[in-house]
């Protein structure tokens, strides 16, 4: 069974290059993209656009380390797309929220990407789908085997497993990074299927 162990990452991460982490990272968000789409068609509240458009920021520079000019602009226009929970009642807000942050934090990690900025991003993703399944499976958030239900649901098993395979795949990708990042950008980028997609609620 997998499960979410930080120190794990941090060894998994060890000696990696700047770019692989970012990637790993950009990755993540790419997984929750698809849940702030499903926040918007629920609550009628939000932009996607600026997210967009911050990884593919991320995921220029993953290929060629072309810093954006307007890094700083991006990051905040990921923030202002950051919904308010306490104001919306749809089941996919705190996802939505996870996601704007998680981007605007990958996109800042293009200037120091520290192995905090990178368990900071897997735990926004873990998050997501941790109180997802609190929700839609109505968890007493009191009762014993809480944190064993949600570690055993599907869709947390599935994204700590992409988690892991895809730091695998980084660690034996040893290509030069502008071939990488293109080919990584092509596997990883644009998804359709998000990481609360497989439910159906």
């Amino acid at each position: 069974m997998e499960s979410f162990d930080e120190a794990r990452l941090l060894l998994a991460t060890e000696g990696m290059p700047d770019w692989k982490r970012v990637a790993f990272m950009a990755y993540c968000c790419e997984r929750m993209l698809p849940n702030y789409r499903s926040f918007q068609v629920d609550s009628g509240y939000g932009d996607l656009a600026p997210m967009r458009k911050a990884l593919d920021a991320v995921w220029e520079w993953v290929a060629s380390n072309n810093l954006p000019l307007d890094l700083a602009t991006l990051a905040s226009a990921c923030e202002q797309q950051a919904p308010d929970t306490a104001e919306f009642s749809s089941i996919y807000t705190s996802a939505a929220l996870d996601a704007a942050t998680a981007t605007a934090a990958t996109l800042e990690a293009l200037v120091d990407a520290a192995a905090k900025s990178l368990i900071e991003v897997a735990t926004y993703a873990r998050d997501t789908i941790d109180l997802f399944v609190q929700e839609v499976e109505e968890l007493d958030p009191n009762a014993p085997d809480l944190e064993r239900r949600i570690i055993e649901h599907a869709l947390m098993q599935s994204e700590l497993r992409t988690q892991r395979e895809s730091l695998a795949t980084l660690k034996d990708t040893h290509e030069e990074r502008g071939k990488a990042g293109i080919d990584l950008r092509a596997r990883w980028s644009k998804i359709e299927q998000g990481s609360l997609s497989p439910l159906v609620v």
